[in-house]
């Protein structure tokens, strides 16, 4: 079974257009696990690599990724996934059912039919286990150290796409 650094680098390679969409509510502590990655991979200004961070309402963001028309979106979250704080899956849409994604209004899953009605994509999620949600607080070391691993795997990934 190869690692979900194995599986984002060689899906990334084949995809000549993509999306990397950070969700989740920045000031719920772990929650803003995927705009802090979106943030911290800005500067690097990907070639053929279009960053969002689309905040609790991915859905605000259907219009514009169906009109970009990526042929690879990869999902950032955190996700419930009963495992140890920081555990980092690499998800495929087909598993969703039983993970839990919080703070965002329409479920992971509709969201990714409607936009694979639309387009021809595929379409990953990264989940993240976080350790808490907690009102106005950082993220947590655990979470922290997944998503500095996260950004480095991504930066060594854009450039190897250079």
């Amino acid at each position: 079974m190869q690692s979900w650094q194995q599986q984002l680098r060689i899906t990334f390679k084949k995809s000549n257009k993509s999306a990397i969409v950070g969700i989740g509510n920045d000031i719920k502590a772990d929650d803003g696990i995927g705009p802090y990655i979106i943030d911290h991979l800005q500067s690097l200004s990907p070639p053929n690599i279009e960053l969002i961070n689309a905040s609790t309402v991915p859905e605000n963001f259907i219009t514009y990724l169906i009109d970009a028309n990526p042929s690879f979106i990869l999902l950032i979250d955190a996700a419930l996934m009963q495992a140890t704080p920081g555990t980092i899956r690499l998800i495929d849409k087909n598993s969703i059912g039983g993970i839990a994604f919080s703070s965002h209004q329409l479920p992971l899953n509709f969201f990714i039919e409607y936009i694979e009605n639309s387009i021809t994509t595929t379409i990953l999620i990264l989940g993240i286990q976080p350790f808490t949600n907690e009102f106005a607080q950082p993220l947590s070391e655990p979470v922290e150290a997944a998503a500095e691993s996260i950004i480095e795997t991504l930066t060594q990934i854009f450039r190897e796409l250079l």
